[in-house]
């Protein structure tokens, strides 16, 4: 004969967790706790970056962790749009800055 289950034992029943269901659970909630700091301390710097390459002066404003790299990510995306090619590049990486300002933020 079966085993019947009355509705009071439906009631009381408690499910339980294993081992390795409350680890990913508490990793989940450590990977999910890193992001949420990343995105609202991610930003430290703002950064307005011209530079003049064949007789055009582009600007880019952008944000970043350190400074350093946040002007070179500047220049990098300014350069992007007038040079064409690896070679235009880097020539155009290699040019003074017509204007750099940042500020923290």
């Amino acid at each position: 004969m079966g085993r019947k289950l009355s509705c009071l034992s439906l009631l009381l029943y408690k499910p339980t967790m294993n081992k390795g269901a409350l680890i990913t659970i508490a990793f989940l909630l450590l990977v999910a706790s890193i992001s949420i700091d990343l995105l609202w301390t991610g930003n430290k710097f703002q950064c307005e970056v011209c530079i003049k390459y064949k007789d055009q002066i582009v600007c880019q404003k952008v944000k970043g962790m350190e400074k350093q790299d946040t002007i070179m990510t500047g220049i990098s995306t300014a350069c992007a749009a007038v040079a064409d090619g690896m070679t235009e590049s880097i020539e155009c990486q290699a040019q003074p800055l017509e204007k750099m300002e940042c500020q923290g933020i």
